[in-house]
């Protein structure tokens, strides 16, 4: 048995668990989208659970999307759904800067 031992830095462990994890016991294929790898390794998608999803716009059993781990993860607690928070703020106006600040500052 052999075991790899790899330094995971803060903001690239999403990477670590959407390559190696959440595909089974195999590796993602590169460039292969996460629900299509999923399907292909019989691995069900991730859904949102726990009481504090209503704070956050998500429901219980939701699917989670890579989007939403990157931005909860991979860009250190960004709204699971800032994309589209900042995108509606700028269609209503919102300076670039306020809509970017609201994305990454505001802790979840």
């Amino acid at each position: 048995m052999t075991v790899d031992i790899k330094i995971v830095r803060s903001g690239q462990m999403y990477r670590y668990y959407l390559r190696e994890t959440v595909v089974g016991d195999g590796r993602r294929p590169a460039r292969t989208p996460l629900r299509e790898a999923q399907e292909q390794a019989g691995v069900p998608a991730g859904r949102w659970m726990g009481r504090g999803l209503a704070v956050l716009g998500l429901a219980p059993g939701e699917e989670v999307t890579e989007s939403q781990l990157r931005n909860l993860f991979g860009e250190r607690g960004r709204h699971p759904y800032a994309d589209r928070i900042e995108a509606d703020l700028l269609a209503k106006d919102e300076s670039p800067t306020s809509c970017g600040r609201w994305g990454m500052r505001r802790p979840v």
